[in-house]
C-alpha cells in the first residue's frame, strides 16, 4: 500500500496541489479524483496510504467519503483537507475516522507535516484547532450520538431547519435537542455556543 490520492472538485486545486507535492517532497503516486464515486474506484484499485478529501466535493459530502473508507479500506489514512475550518467540522471529522484536519488557508508545508504525521500513525491537527477539539470531546462524552450529530451541525453554523433537512430529523425533535445541549453545556444561545467552543 502507497501512494496518495486528492480528492477535490475543483482542477486548480488538486492539480496545483499535486504538482507542488512531486516537486517539494519525496510523495510519489499521487493520484487525482474530482467526485466520491471517482473516488472509490481508485481507492479499490490503488488502496493508498493516504487519501486527501476536501469536505465540500461538488454537491457530494466529503464527510460520506470519509465515512466510506474508514468502513471498507480502515489501513486508509484520511486527511480533511478544506476551507471549512470551524469546530463543528474538525470534531465531526475525527468522529468518523479522519487522521488529520488542515486548513486550506494554511501552508503547503502544514499539509505536509500532516502527512508526515499520519504515516506514522498520529493524530495531526493544527495548533489553532487543537484547543477548540478538546473542549468538544470533554463535553460530548454527555451526549448521545444524535445530540453529537446536532451540535456538530450547531458548530457548523447551521440553522434547525438546516438541520432537520440534514439530518432528517422533525423540527420538534431537533428544538428538543438543541434544549438538551444547552442544559449539557451550559450555554444558553446559538453564538455564544459556537463562540465558545471555536476559541
Amino acid at each position: 500500500m502507497s501512494g496518495i490520492i486528492i480528492v477535490d472538485d475543483h482542477a486548480m486545486m488538486r492539480n496545483g496541489l499535486s504538482s507542488w507535492l512531486e516537486k517539494n517532497t519525496s510523495w510519489n503516486n499521487i493520484r487525482l479524483a474530482d467526485s466520491v464515486e471517482s473516488a472509490k474506484t481508485l481507492i479499490k484499485t490503488e488502496l493508498p496510504e493516504i487519501c486527501i478529501i476536501d469536505v465540500q466535493i461538488g454537491d457530494e459530502d466529503g464527510f460520506s467519503l470519509l465515512n466510506f473508507i474508514t468502513k471498507e479500506y480502515p489501513p486508509v489514512k484520511c486527511v480533511m483537507y478544506s476551507m471549512f475550518d470551524s469546530s463543528g467540522y474538525v470534531s465531526q471529522a475525527r468522529m468518523l475516522g479522519a487522521k488529520g484536519y488542515v486548513s486550506k488557508a494554511s501552508s503547503e508545508e502544514e499539509l505536509v507535516k500532516c502527512m508526515e504525521a499520519v504515516s506514522h500513525g498520529e493524530i495531526f491537527l493544527e495548533e489553532k484547532m487543537e484547543s477548540s477539539f478538546e473542549k468538544i470531546e470533554e463535553i460530548i462524552f454527555f451526549m448521545t450520538k444524535t445530540e453529537r450529530r446536532v451540535f456538530h451541525e450547531i458548530l457548523k453554523g447551521k440553522t434547525n431547519a438546516q438541520i432537520t433537512e440534514t439530518l432528517n430529523i422533525s423540527n420538534h425533535s431537533i428544538e428538543c435537542y438543541v434544549s438538551r445541549i444547552y442544559d449539557i453545556t451550559g450555554i444558553r444561545s446559538r453564538e455564544q455556543l459556537i463562540n465558545h467552543f471555536s476559541s
